[in-house]
């Protein structure tokens, strides 16, 4: 992928961000249609789903066409109904850390440069940060994901 394939896609992921407001931020509204489940897995079921747009866009951005492989993989299970699978947890671990940039100038993960084009001081970092910082607590809350303070001693 060449940079000005990437300068491209970034711009029409900001635009997109930018036709219908604020791209990360939404009332939440239970919708019906929401599979349930474990009340814990629905909260995070619930958080995706009012985020998925955001979800959708940051994944992009920052995994390129593995973070959309991403993403869309974590769509499909989430969209069936029942408890989280092992491979489902582990896909939206996965998310997770591509928000936090865990995998930052990783070479067997990203298939681009992708990273290298996220300055600190770039408008969209903090709205990253808001939606990566929403994923973990939606994670941890439904058992997902532990912090250190969670960890048993």
């Amino acid at each position: 992928m060449n940079l000005q394939n990437i300068l491209t896609r970034w711009d029409e992921t900001w635009q997109l961000s930018q036709s219908g407001g604020t791209m990360y931020y939404s009332k939440i509204i239970p919708d019906p249609k929401l599979p349930r489940g474990n009340g814990r897995e629905y909260a995070c079921r619930a958080y995706f789903q009012n985020h998925d747009e955001a979800l959708g866009h940051a994944a992009l951005l920052i995994g390129g066409r593995r973070g959309a492989r991403l993403i869309n993989a974590v769509r499909e299970a989430l969209d069936r109904p029942g408890p989280f699978t092992r491979r489902l947890r582990r896909q939206l671990l996965e998310l997770r850390n591509l928000l936090f940039l865990e995998y930052a100038y990783n070479d067997d993960w990203s298939d681009g440069p992708d990273l290298a084009l996220l300055e600190p001081d770039d408008p969209i970092v903090p709205e990253i940060c808001l939606l990566a910082d929403g994923l973990e607590q939606a994670l941890h809350d439904a058992g997902v994901f532990r912090t250190e303070t969670t960890q048993p001693a």
